[in-house]
């Protein structure tokens, strides 16, 4: 496959089973390749891997009710949990050879603040920024694997971000006054893009290049749409809120709605990292599953999925332990720890932007207003990024990528191999190879 000469063309995409091909851009015609032959059959009967739904069925805890009464009562602080992670970098607390890195409270008005975790090269001077959003329920530590590797780029200073209302950002109430659900979209919107402009304003910024995951990349686009004249290019990695939901028709109509959220509990680090048999399309569909109608009731009703490790005692490490000892399954076990007391205190943490979700999403994580009807109006050059077995829509990201080229605005989709919805925890060489890709062309 040549490689595009799209000036948003990325290096990483899905590559064969037995050998990797070029990588490069994904277009449309690539949702329908040929899939690579299935691994020969064994004759050993596979055994059944645990889930986070099927642990919680049959109530098997990875963390014992000794110590999780001990986490339940000895929580470690956030930050010193946030710090142990971000210690596995080799410039942080202690600079290296050429960058040095450093975590700080940025104050904002109203009483507000952001935390940033802010990695400066000391060989040069600065010419470029890089902003990092995380998304739904996460932090900026979770982005441990790429800072070294993003970092590594001549002249660019890289900002991770805790969005307002997560991690280590103040959490403040979150209340919005909005008469209908278009209005408290805006209005959840707006709580997040003003602080994130007055970040801006306060670090003395005028413009930059920014990356963001799942929510955060929804966050993102609302903020290009509102300030693209502070955006130089938008790297979307796996957003949520892109396709239109196919269950809604009239607001008065209403359908058993259908998405692929679940796979984010279900799926283990171990399934999102393998090479998919079956083509891009085929894989979105199959993981759509219903949403019950329990859960359709809290959503709306905006009852936070953390209350429930917040409010259940020593249950709540527990239910934490389902979710990490999964999704982290493949690392060392000292990163995984570190994570777990780290994703512990993200969940146990005052609830605050957490709720802007059921105001931005409908149940089964489809936006109230879909990006693709919004991108029109998107004018910033877009990276959209997905992972090989991500649950999120990849043919919407293709889409979105083909409508910003007939609108004349430089735009690619790019899927990483061997990744899930987390593809820079998942496969974070081919992650950051594509973003340091994209960062290059952006000079």
């Amino acid at each position: 496959m040549s490689k595009s000469n799209d000036s948003l063309s990325a290096t990483a995409a899905v590559s064969s089973s037995s050998a990797s091909r070029p990588q490069s851009e994904l277009d449309e015609s690539d949702l329908s390749h040929s899939p690579p032959p299935p691994p020969p059959m064994s004759s050993e009967k596979p055994r059944p891997r645990r889930t986070f739904m099927s642990a919680l069925a049959r109530m098997e805890m990875p963390l014992d009710f000794k110590t999780a009464m001990s986490q339940w009562w000895h929580t470690p602080p956030l930050d010193v949990a946030e710090r142990k992670v971000l210690s596995f970098l080799p410039f942080f607390p202690s600079p290296d050879a050429t960058r040095k890195a450093e975590s700080k409270m940025v104050e904002l008005s109203k009483g507000r603040s952001l935390n940033e975790f802010e990695v400066t090269r000391t060989t040069e001077a600065v010419e470029e920024e890089l902003v990092v959003l995380h998304g739904y329920g996460a932090g900026l530590a979770f982005f441990y694997r790429n800072f070294d590797g993003l970092s590594q780029v001549p002249g660019w200073r890289l900002h991770a971000l805790d969005l307002l209302g997560y991690g280590r950002s103040s959490r403040p109430r979150f209340k919005i006054k909005a008469k209908d659900k278009y209005e408290a979209v805006h209005a959840a919107e707006d709580w997040f893009i003003d602080s994130l402009e007055e970040w801006r304003e306060k670090r003395g910024i005028e413009k930059f290049t920014l990356m963001a995951h799942s929510m955060g990349g929804y966050i993102g686009v609302a903020y290009a749409l509102r300030h693209p004249e502070r955006i130089k290019k938008l790297i979307l990695v796996s957003p949520a809120g892109v396709p239109r939901d196919p269950w809604v028709v009239h607001e008065d109509e209403t359908h058993p709605p259908s998405s692929g959220l679940s796979s984010e509990f279900t799926r283990s680090q171990a399934d999102t990292t393998k090479h998919s048999t079956k083509p891009a399309d085929k894989r979105a569909m199959e993981l759509k599953r219903p949403i019950p109608n329990w859960l359709v009731f809290l959503w709306e009703r905006h009852v936070s999925p953390f209350s429930f490790v917040r409010n259940t005692g020593p249950l709540g490490p527990q239910l934490v332990s389902l979710w990490t000892s999964n999704r982290f399954s493949l690392l060392p076990q000292d990163e995984a720890n570190a994570l777990h007391d780290y994703v512990l205190g993200l969940f146990t943490a005052r609830g605050s932007g957490e709720y802007a979700i059921t105001r931005l999403l409908a149940p089964g994580a489809y936006a109230r207003i879909a990006l693709l009807d919004r991108i029109h109006a998107l004018r910033v050059p877009t990276l959209w990024m997905y992972g090989e077995n991500d649950w999120m829509d990849i043919k919407a990201g293709v889409k979105a990528a083909s409508k910003m080229r007939a609108n004349g605005v430089a735009s690619a989709c790019v899927v990483i191999e061997k990744a899930g919805h987390h593809l820079y925890l998942d496969n974070p060489a081919s992650f950051n190879a594509a973003v340091v890709d994209a960062m290059r062309r952006s000079e």
